[in-house]
């Protein structure tokens, strides 16, 4: 049972009193990395890979504490695990294998668990792979950005084109079959040539999985003072939109489906971790800077190594020493993000789902605003789901805007 002050602030998006704690996900954060890329604004540390071991071990006291600290009975049933970052694949094999093992003491896995871990191509070798495999990761998502080095080079990888073809032969050499590869679109200097070679690279290496990003400037990055923090001076918006289109129409072509606005796969190989996402989900949140959703509690995790590592250190472990609340939501708050985050996915909202989670129809609750979106061609009614038109996925942001 959640004792009084475990549930203070948490609501039942129903009204009937404190949420459930329901939760099958687990992120995991980690912060290193090689040299942070020009355009990045993560939380993450370069230059600090001799913290690595001790981080691990306070990460370690972290998810073996959670279940306790959040008045778990049982032990929690995950469905997905992620490690992102930061630079995951500067983990050792021994530490991944540390921290699954964590995982398994205070949660149950289930038999298709689907463990992903983030990689640079500039950090990995097949000896490196194959320990994570054997330590129960069963899904690589590869940094790959482009196969240009043109382009490379202006987003200031640590890898050149060549890397990274030799990173996603080595991958799919050691057993990996569950592989995910992003993409960055809209760079300077990036042509519709280079990214039709990438893309069509992807496709002949078998990639089951592409994730699209178009470049955005973020402040006080290198890349914002390079370019004046106004990316349209150098790459227009009809230029970015038609880079996206041209890898949705080569894939689509292919078989896959756009299933989400920034990611396509083939059938069987969506994410169901950032799937969980997008339905609104519970996840917890392991590592220094790290969010979280449990409960109707949003929050997130000290953002300096010092902070983490002293919380975690400390004889008698509190939750709010290591877990600081940002917010909670109301009813209105999930039924507008269910909503958005809902809209981002080629199935669109569920309207079954949020009548299921919510106690009334999609229609009672938003009638004006999915009037108006159908209205102007951005959202389609269609079997027992509202979702983006084509029109729609590139003006998304005008949709998202109603529910804020």
């Amino acid at each position: 049972m959640l004792d009084s002050s475990m549930a203070e602030g948490l609501v039942d998006v129903k009204g009937a009193g404190v949420c459930a704690i329901d939760a099958h996900s687990v992120y995991i954060h980690i912060p290193f990395c090689v040299r942070k890329c020009a355009y990045c604004d993560f939380l993450s540390f370069p230059n600090c890979v001799s913290r690595i071991d001790e981080y691990v071990e306070a990460l370690c006291q972290e998810i073996s504490l959670a279940p306790k600290l959040w008045g778990n009975e049982i032990k929690p049933l995950l469905r997905t695990i992620y490690f992102g970052g930061g630079t995951p694949s500067l983990l050792s094999g021994k530490q991944v294998a540390e921290i699954l093992l964590a995982l398994k003491s205070g949660f149950d896995l289930s038999e298709d668990c689907e463990i992903t871990l983030e990689a640079n191509p500039g950090t990995i070798d097949a000896q490196k792979l194959c320990a994570f495999y054997d330590a129960g990761i069963n899904r690589i998502s590869l940094g790959i950005q482009s196969l240009d080095d043109s382009v490379l080079r202006t987003l200031g990888r640590i890898h050149d084109a060549d890397t990274a073809r030799k990173a996603i032969d080595i991958v799919q050499e050691v057993g990996f079959r569950n592989v995910s590869c992003d993409m960055m679109l809209g760079i300077p200097g990036q042509t519709l040539e280079n990214v039709k070679a990438t893309v069509g690279e992807l496709l002949e290496r078998g990639i089951p999985h592409v994730s699209l990003y178009s470049l955005i400037l973020e402040e006080g990055t290198p890349m914002y003072a390079r370019y004046g923090g106004d990316i349209e001076k150098y790459v227009t918006q009809e230029a970015d939109r038609e880079m996206y289109h041209e890898v949705i129409r080569s894939l689509t072509a292919k078989g896959y489906t756009h299933y989400e606005i920034s990611n396509m796969a083939r059938a069987g190989y969506e994410s169901r971790h950032n799937m969980m996402y997008w339905r609104a989900e519970q996840y917890y949140g392991f590592g220094v800077g790290a969010h979280y959703y449990l409960g109707q509690e949003r929050g997130r995790h000290a953002e300096t190594l010092e902070e983490y590592l002293a919380a975690l250190g400390e004889t008698n472990v509190r939750r709010e020493d290591v877990y600081f609340p940002e917010e909670t939501l109301t009813r209105e708050d999930c039924m507008k993000e269910f909503m958005i985050l809902g809209f981002r996915m080629g199935s669109g909202v569920d309207a079954r789902m949020f009548q299921e989670r919510f106690g009334m129809t999609v229609e009672s609750a938003f009638a004006k605003e999915l009037e108006q979106e159908q209205a102007k061609g951005l959202v389609v009614a269609e079997e027992g789901a509202y979702r983006l038109t084509e029109k729609g996925f590139d003006l998304a942001n005008q949709v998202f805007m109603d529910y804020v």
